[in-house]
């Protein structure tokens, strides 16, 4: 499948899906409050970011919009970007059961620059505006990424307080 702008953004809206089915179960399973309430903001910037991610697209000059990817194709490409991005279910089951909001906040962290790289990746070779659209979108997982940073940085200053 050629990466165009299209399909990225196709990519990057099912990731987005499927990171916010991720961290709602975290929210709702995990049984930390300062964890759940993390995940579910996490979930929240998970949505809007699709809704971004969809507006980008439809503003895709229509000789660049392909037609939807099969289901097939779809899978086959969030499940390559899945495994290089959402961790692995013993890192969470670690952190939900240790109930600690730093290593929630990592495994957060890890997610962002992980997708930030795919994108990065995906971006090398292409030009004009498949090459555009894809620096946005990895300037706003870029944006996530370093707000997420923040956050693990403030805990980390009341925690060793």
């Amino acid at each position: 499948m050629k990466l165009t702008a299209d399909v990225v953004l196709q990519i990057a809206m099912e990731l987005e899906r499927r990171g916010r089915t991720f961290y709602e179960s975290l929210a709702i399973g995990c049984g930390n409050g300062r964890i759940s309430a993390l995940a579910a903001a996490l979930a929240k910037a998970e949505l809007d970011h699709l809704e971004t991610f969809t507006r980008m697209r439809e503003r895709l000059p229509e000789s660049m919009r392909g037609p939807n990817l099969t289901d097939e194709e779809l899978m086959t490409a969030a499940d390559r970007v899945r495994r290089m991005v959402l961790p692995r279910p013993g890192v969470v089951s670690e952190t939900v059961i240790a109930s600690n909001l730093a290593k929630a906040l990592d495994m957060a962290i890890v997610m962002e620059a992980d997708s930030v790289a795919f994108y990065a990746e995906a971006a090398a070779g292409l030009d004009g505006i498949d090459a555009d659209v894809i620096a946005a979108i990895v300037a706003e997982e870029r944006e996530h990424l370093v707000m997420l940073q923040e956050v693990r940085n403030l805990c980390a200053a009341v925690f060793t307080e």
